[in-house]
């Protein structure tokens, strides 16, 4: 599986196209999320009502994709998000880090987005 290919698709097809239910064909049925001081096991339905919540709180959004690092099954993002169009767009960057098993995200670390693009 080309794990490039799989992030597109994945930001295209959930956060782009605006549909957290299509999740369901990137996201395993648990999922773990490290997140700093503590591990979360996710349920599908918490990551689409995660997404859902995201989308809704950011009605208009455009991804980049600045580093991309993959392997096997890890694939890397620094990622910048803006948010809102014109005079009123935010940038917000941060990076994750996926587990990619048998084509579904399986563990997930993240830190919270910060304020700024990338330098």
């Amino acid at each position: 599986m080309d794990l490039n290919d799989f992030l597109q698709r994945y930001t295209d097809e959930v956060y782009l196209a605006r549909d957290p239910d299509a999740a369901a064909r990137f996201i395993a049925d648990p999922c773990l999320r490290h997140e700093q001081g503590h591990l979360v096991t996710m349920s599908l339905a918490d990551n689409i009502a995660r997404i859902r919540g995201f989308l809704d709180s950011a009605p208009d959004i455009a991804f980049a994709n600045r580093v991309v690092v993959a392997d096997d099954e890890q694939l890397v993002s620094c990622y910048d998000i803006t948010i809102g169009t014109g005079d009123h767009a935010q940038v917000v960057s941060g990076i994750e880090v996926f587990r990619v098993v048998d084509g579904l995200i399986t563990e997930t670390w993240n830190t919270a987005a910060q304020p700024g693009p990338w330098g």
